[in-house]
């Protein structure tokens, strides 16, 4: 929204109560293993990390329920996981604000 990662979550969720007590958060794209013969066409993974603020006004509809709380997410790490070209290689790409950009190849 805005140009920034949002979320939400409905009032009587664990999560809420989980990221009250703590802020810091994953998100996780969906894990799938390569399928064998294709392993070049695996689109990998994702995780986004990072801290999330609650929005002062309230949050978008989950489910319905008009009590959600928002949050923005505070970006710390995102991370992405593929295979090289020739999908010989594990790739993992990451940003952090500290470091930037950052890409590591291994076998």
């Amino acid at each position: 929204m805005d140009g920034e990662l949002t979320f939400a979550s409905m009032s009587d969720a664990r999560k809420l109560g989980d990221l009250r007590r703590d802020a810091r958060f994953s998100l996780h794209g969906p894990s799938i293993d390569p399928e064998v013969g294709r392993e070049a066409a695996w689109p990998g993974e994702a995780k986004i990390s990072g801290i999330a603020v609650p929005v002062v006004t309230p949050g978008p509809s989950v489910d319905g329920a008009s009590d959600a709380q928002g949050f923005v997410a505070d970006i710390r790490e995102v991370v992405v996981t593929h295979l090289n070209t020739d999908a010989t290689k594990l790739v993992v790409e990451w940003w952090t604000p500290e470091g930037g950009r950052q890409r590591a190849e291994r076998d």
